[in-house]
């Protein structure tokens, strides 16, 4: 399913409007015909409704909201938030229809203590009174009418297509904005939809069609879509029963500072249950006694230092980098003396995918362009921190433009990017992007993210193409902390509890 900002989904209504030669007050009435069987599904108890449309597109939606509330037995106040004479054509057409139907109030700050009976007496308001079109701060009469609103404590409020005061490509808010339980959104969903704060606002987001083509021309394809399976399908087959080890791959994860072996094993392990053939851990020789009493099933291959690397270590790759399929960089591997040149010279040697996270992020970040020569694929894994050291900013700046930071890294680096979060996101040097709705508060402990570095190695070791390597193990991180939250709670969710997930889940 594609992800869209507000002018990509413009562009598809016009297409369909003036290519396809689908009226808009079709798209109109599906719309909001769609909203309105939303709320008689989850609300069948006909009560009071105030519906609160706005002069363009959005609120025209909210004509035929009301329209099917009265006709399915719901007492309908409607009110028109700005001036009649503004209406867009298609709202004008649904206006008069209601107009027939039912009274409707204009707002005025004059009428605010009929409009807060109104809502004080409704079980659920509808929000349509700007939808994608909020742009900056909202004028004062809209404002007035958001705060009362979100003042009442008893209905229940559904958002039409977006929460009025929610940027529909950042999420920003910049004023204020409707805090709805509900939100029902057309055709595909919108960057405001998973983009804090606007994230906050949108309670649950429901997809509805509205009767745009399911096949579009190249030119107007979205560059953005939700992760889900279709993506991968081709690549989950059942394993070869003439399959051998090396079928699977070989992956070498290369960390374990002293202190950090277990996310080195926590990345080891995911791996496998990833379906990788064959691990190899490499630690620092100081520290490789240890983990090889702490493993069982991944090979360790300790290279020359005592409690982190040196730098001639990164010589030893080339002894044996032929019998890598993939390779990952960062789980516990520490911060040491001359690490930017070790990072230098390893680079270069590994002609296969990589991926790099925690404290090889941390290295890189001090010189992009030590991935300028890389021609095999390069997966970097930030988190919001990580991501603000690589890019040079704060970590607020991250929080705020997550897709555009994201694209930018990829763009600058040549590298697919995972910045991780609640809503995670990937982006490629294409420009192309995904975002993840899977996942769990359980995930948010550490240990998680060297899962999933184990998890992406294993899939690229497979040789199964990056642009489905890296979907397919994020979607299925999020998916271990969601069955793992059912097992336990968030709360008491442990690495093993994960890795015991991933192996319950359908990969189908």
């Amino acid at each position: 399913m594609y992800l869209v900002t507000a002018q990509e989904m413009r562009n598809l209504d016009e297409y369909a409007i003036d290519s396809l030669g689908i009226p808009d007050v079709v798209l109109m009435e599906q719309a909001g015909k769609g909203v309105a069987q939303e709320i008689i599904a989850n609300y069948p108890s006909p009560g009071v409704a105030v519906v609160l449309c706005g002069t363009g597109n959005n609120g025209g939606d909210g004509w035929v909201v009301a329209r099917h509330l009265l006709f399915a037995g719901w007492q309908v106040k409607v009110w028109l938030v700005g001036n009649e004479e503004r209406l867009t054509s298609a709202a004008r057409t649904f206006y008069k229809v209601c107009s027939q139907l039912t009274s409707i109030y204009t707002y005025s700050s004059e009428q605010l203590s009929i409009l807060t009976k109104h809502l004080q007496s409704a079980e659920i308001i509808v929000d349509a009174l700007l939808g994608t079109g909020t742009t900056g701060k909202l004028r004062p009469l809209m404002q007035e009418v958001v705060h009362v609103v979100n003042q009442q404590q008893h209905a229940a409020v559904v958002a039409v297509d977006l929460p009025t005061g929610v940027n529909a490509d950042t999420g920003e808010v910049c004023s204020s904005a409707i805090k709805a339980e509900r939100t029902v959104t057309f055709a595909y969903p919108k960057w405001g939809h998973f983009l804090r704060p606007g994230a906050d606002y949108c309670g649950e987001v429901k997809v509805v069609d509205i009767g745009l083509p399911p096949s579009i021309p190249f030119s107007l394809i979205p560059q953005a879509q939700l992760i889900q399976p279709t993506l991968w399908q081709e690549q989950m087959k059942s394993r070869d029963p003439w399959g051998h080890k090396g079928t699977y791959g070989h992956l070498l994860i290369i960390g374990g500072a002293r202190g950090m072996l277990g996310a080195v094993t926590m990345a080891g392990e995911a791996a496998y249950r990833m379906g990788a053939g064959m691990v190899t851990l490499t630690v620092p020789e100081g520290q490789a006694t240890a983990l090889m009493a702490k493993v069982t099933q991944e090979m360790v291959w300790p290279w020359s230092g005592n409690h982190t690397f040196t730098v001639e270590s990164a010589e030893l790759f080339s002894e044996r980098a032929s019998r890598f399929s993939a390779v990952a960089i960062g789980p516990g591997l520490g911060r040491f003396t001359d690490e930017q040149a070790w990072l230098k010279k390893l680079l270069p040697a590994i002609q296969a995918p990589l991926v790099l996270d925690a404290d090889a992020l941390n290295i890189l970040a001090k010189d992009l362009t030590l991935l300028e020569e890389r021609s095999h694929p390069t997966v970097l894994t930030p988190h919001p921190g990580e991501m603000a050291r690589l890019l040079g900013c704060s970590v607020a700046e991250v929080e705020s433009s997550r897709q555009q930071v994201a694209r930018e890294l990829a763009m600058r680096s040549g590298a697919t990017v995972v910045l991780k979060g609640r809503y995670t996101v990937v982006a490629h040097p294409s420009g192309k992007q995904l975002l993840n709705t899977t996942g769990s508060p359980a995930l948010a402990k550490a240990g998680s993210g060297d899962l999933l570095t184990g998890m992406l190695g294993a899939l690229l070791a497979q040789r199964i193409p990056v642009e489905q390597a890296v979907p397919m193990a994020v979607y299925y991180h999020g998916q271990a902390g969601q069955r793992a939250s059912q097992l336990t709670t968030p709360h008491s969710v442990r690495y093993s509890d994960l890795l015991h997930a991933l192996g319950e889940l359908d990969w189908t």
